[in-house]
């Protein structure tokens, strides 16, 4: 590729770059660590960019300070070539599982890759196997640069296992769709690696890095920013593609009991917490298959595809089972749920919807009952 193409090549990544930094400056949680990443990985690749351009401007140009020039140059490209895709992963990570502390247990092999990797361009100052700036400041690809390209792959298979395992636990995140964010950069990178000269990986990182943001923007429409799941103008969506596919499903609206009292007694930080607890259960307790939904306030939505009415009878049990090890943990408050299930074979969503919200709070109005009960009871003993 000539000097030409290279600078407009990267310009364009640039450009893309200056655009999806601002656009993301407009989200609202710019406190996490994820958009901290995010930003990371977008200012990481603008000087990737900017910095193989300018390889390109000296190469074979000599001046004072030429050679050492060209050296921190590449030495920064070859570094960043392969952190973006380690920060890729550590991104997704901690958009699936919200935990910091989770990367230096799980990706320890993957650090230690990193740390040799970058340790190795170092040595490459003193023992040119990655690369070499001749005495004319003409850069020249060595063997061992191909071992960079077999970390990016490492990268981005660890990239496809987190998101297979988190699929088979947790059931899919419909919006994390790897192809959109990891398969341009792949295509960028390997052609690179077979045509030597070609520069596309930084403005491929660029378009990775726009995929990656759109997949942001469409968590952001349509999950629950509380508790992490998906919220109701999804459950909407899905409702209304089942029926147009004609699909058999059971439903269970769930409401957590005396929620108010919650919020009441122990504030509404302990309230947040209380939800929080409730929607980790439930996610929890999915044995795959399970769609799990905030639908109002204190209120949750699971479905499933299902070609009978008892499609939920063991999720239930398993919540049911997970809630009573909650309370048998001592905390400052119990926790309860009331819920109602429903098949769809035919009909409508208000239909359905209404007839889960009835059983509901059949359920409810019996375990409000229960607790009369059992406070007369107690009253009627002491006195």
């Amino acid at each position: 590729m000539n000097l030409r193409a290279n600078i407009i090549t990267n310009s364009v990544s640039v450009v893309i770059l200056l655009i999806l930094y601002f656009a993301s400056r407009a989200k609202t949680l710019r406190d996490r660590p994820e958009d901290k990443l995010f930003s990371i990985m977008v200012f990481g690749v603008m000087l990737g960019s900017i910095m193989e351009a300018l390889t390109y401007v000296i190469d074979g140009r000599t001046f004072t300070g030429a050679r050492i020039l060209n050296y921190i140059l590449n030495t920064f490209i070859y570094s960043a070539n392969m952190l973006l895709p380690f920060f890729l992963m550590i991104y997704v990570d901690i958009c699936f599982y919200g935990k910091i502390e989770r990367i230096m247990k799980y990706y320890k092999p993957q650090i230690i890759v990193g740390i040799i990797m970058i340790a190795m361009n170092v040595v490459n100052f003193f023992f040119p196997i990655s690369y070499v700036i001749t005495k004319a400041n003409v850069y020249e690809r060595r063997w061992f640069s191909y071992a960079y390209y077999a970390v990016i792959l490492f990268y981005f298979i660890s990239i496809f296992v987190m998101m297979q395992q988190y699929k088979k636990r947790h059931g899919a995140r419909v919006f994390y769709k790897i192809g959109i964010f990891v398969v341009p950069v792949i295509i960028g990178t390997g052609l690179q690696f077979l045509f030597y000269g070609l520069s596309l990986a930084w403005l491929s990182s660029a378009i990775g890095l726009v995929g990656l943001f759109m997949v942001q923007q469409n968590e952001m429409a349509y999950i629950d920013p509380l508790v992490n799941t998906y919220n109701r103008q999804y459950l909407d969506h899905i409702l209304s593609s089942w029926l147009s596919q004609n699909r058999k499903f059971v439903g269970v609206m769930m409401d957590i009991d005396r929620f108010k009292a919650i919020n009441d007694g122990f504030g509404h930080t302990e309230g947040d917490r209380a939800l929080k607890t409730v929607a980790k259960i439930l996610k929890e307790a999915s044995a795959g298959g399970e769609w799990l939904f905030r639908f109002a306030g204190d209120e949750f939505i699971v479905l499933k595809l299902s070609d009978v009415p008892s499609g939920l009878d063991d999720y239930m049990k398993e919540v049911i089972g997970r809630i009573e090890e909650f309370n048998a943990a001592a905390h400052a408050y119990e926790l309860s749920i009331s819920y109602g299930i429903s098949f769809f074979s035919e009909g409508n969503a208000d239909t359905f919807m209404k007839e889960m919200d009835e059983r509901m709070y059949q359920m409810k109005e019996i375990h409000h009952r229960e607790k009369e009960e059992a406070s007369s009871e107690a009253m009627f003993t002491i006195d």
